[in-house]
C-alpha cells in the first residue's frame, strides 16, 4: 500500500491550499482564508433542474456518474447501484452488491464496472443487473475503470495499470510503475485513443501502451524531481491526461502541465503547474485549475498563456468541466461558477449545494455537480 496514510488524506482534503502545514497541531502559522466570491455580471444564468440524495462519502472525489444507452448509472461507497433519467433524475432500478466501493461506475458494451476496498473489480451486466465476474488486482481502485470492446482497465493503489478481459475477468496484461516514496492517495483515469492506452503514474510519468497485448510503446516525464524532501518530491499524476490537437497533455501535483507529441513520442512544451486535475479544454484554449485554486489557460493555436485567474484562491475548487463553450468548475461553498475561457471572466454562478464540489460532468443539454456527500445536481444554462 502507499505510504500515506495521513499525507494523502490531509492532502486531498486541502489540495487547495498552497501551504501544507499539518505537521503540527500547535501550529501558530497564520491560517489564510479563502478569497472571498466577488461580484460578477450574470451573463449566463444557471438553473438547477433537478437534485437528488446518495448514500456515502465522495471524499477522494472518485465517484463519479457514467452514461449508457441515454441512462446515468451511479455508485456509491455502500455498494448500491443506480440506473437514472438523466433529464429528469428518476430511478429507474437500484441494486445494491453488499461491498463497500472505492470508486463510481464505468459502463459500455453491455456491462458495468465497479470496484470495491478490497481491490476487486466486478463487472455486471446492464441488462440483467447480474454480476458476470469479479476479480481481484491486488490493491484499491480509486478511479473509475476504463471499459473497451475487449478489455477492461483499471489502475490500483500499487502503481499497477491492469487490463482484463471483458467476458471472463481474466488478466490479459498488467504493468507496474516504481512508485515513488511518498504519493498522493488517489489515480487518474487512462484513455484510450486508435488502440493505444495512455496513462499517467504517481512517478510522474506518462506511459503508452498497444491495448491488446500491452506492448510498451513509450513513456516520459511530465516533470521532474527537483525538490531536497520527500514532501518537496511528490509529483503525483492523479488525473486522465487529455488529447487535443494530436497532442497528449497531462498535468502533475507541484510540477507541469506537459505536451506530449504522440508521433515524436516525447515532451514537446510544458508550464510550470501544479495540479490533481485534468485540464479541460474550451473554446481553443487548455486550461488548468491548478492546487491552490488559480487557474491558468493557454491558447492550443501556439501553447501561449493566455490569462491567469486568482479569482478563486483557496476555495478549494472541484474539477472542471466544458460545457457550452465555458469553463464550469465548484468550489468547497458549493457554488459553481461559470468562466469564459478567453478572458478568464466569471460570467454566471449559483449555489447548488451546501457541501464542497467534488466534480463536474457533462452530458448533452445537462452538466452534473457531484458534491462531497455524494449528492448530484443536473444544472443548465
Amino acid at each position: 500500500m502507499k505510504n500515506n496514510i495521513f499525507l494523502s488524506i490531509a492532502l486531498i482534503l486541502i489540495s487547495s491550499c498552497s501551504t501544507l502545514a499539518f505537521w503540527d497541531d500547535d501550529s501558530d502559522e497564520e491560517v489564510i482564508e479563502p478569497v472571498a466570491l466577488k461580484s460578477f455580471k450574470n451573463e449566463y444564468p444557471i438553473s438547477i433542474e433537478w437534485k437528488r440524495s446518495f448514500k456515502g462519502e465522495n471524499s477522494l472525489g472518485s465517484f463519479k456518474p457514467s452514461f449508457y444507452s441515454g441512462n446515468m448509472l451511479i455508485a456509491d461507497p455502500e455498494g448500491n447501484i443506480f440506473s437514472t433519467n438523466p433529464r429528469s433524475g428518476k430511478v429507474n432500478w437500484k441494486i445494491n452488491i453488499d461491498r463497500e466501493l472505492a470508486a463510481g461506475v464505468a459502463s459500455g458494451f453491455g456491462k458495468l464496472i465497479v470496484s470495491d476496498v478490497n481491490g476487486f473489480v466486478i463487472a455486471i451486466d446492464s441488462e440483467t443487473q447480474d454480476i458476470i465476474w469479479e476479480k481481484n488486482i491486488g490493491g484499491e481502485v480509486l478511479s473509475n475503470a476504463v471499459v473497451s470492446a475487449s478489455l477492461i482497465l483499471a489502475k490500483n493503489s500499487v502503481g499497477e495499470l491492469v487490463a482484463l478481459s471483458a467476458s471472463s475477468g481474466e488478466k490479459k496484461w498488467s504493468f507496474r510503475s516504481q512508485l515513488p516514496a511518498l504519493t498522493v492517495r488517489g489515480t487518474g483515469e487512462s484513455i484510450i485513443e486508435n488502440g493505444t492506452v495512455f496513462s499517467t503514474f504517481d512517478n510522474g510519468r506518462l506511459a503508452a501502451f498497444q491495448l491488446d497485448t500491452g506492448f510498451f510503446l513509450w513513456d516520459a516525464p511530465i516533470s521532474f524531481v527537483e525538490g531536497s524532501s520527500e514532501l518537496e518530491n511528490l509529483i503525483d499524476a492523479d488525473s486522465a491526461p487529455v488529447l487535443a490537437k494530436q497532442l497528449i497533455f497531462s498535468t502533475n501535483y507541484q510540477g507541469n502541465l506537459t505536451a506530449f507529441d504522440i508521433a515524436q513520442k516525447r515532451p514537446v512544451w510544458n508550464s510550470n503547474a501544479s495540479s490533481f486535475y485534468s485540464p479541460i479544454v474550451a473554446n481553443n484554449m487548455i486550461m488548468v485549475i491548478q492546487d491552490n485554486g488559480s487557474i491558468l489557460s493557454f491558447s492550443l493555436a501556439n501553447l501561449s498563456p493566455s490569462w491567469i485567474s486568482e479569482e478563486y484562491l483557496r476555495r478549494q475548487l472541484s474539477s472542471a468541466a466544458a460545457y457550452k463553450n465555458l469553463l464550469l468548475v465548484g468550489d468547497l461553498d458549493g457554488y459553481v461558477h461559470a468562466i469564459n475561457p478567453l478572458t478568464g471572466v466569471t460570467v454566471g454562478r449559483k449555489k447548488v449545494s451546501g457541501n464542497p464540489i467534488m466534480s463536474i460532468i457533462t452530458f448533452r443539454e445537462f452538466a452534473y455537480v457531484v458534491d462531497q456527500d455524494s449528492n448530484i445536481a443536473a444544472i443548465k444554462l
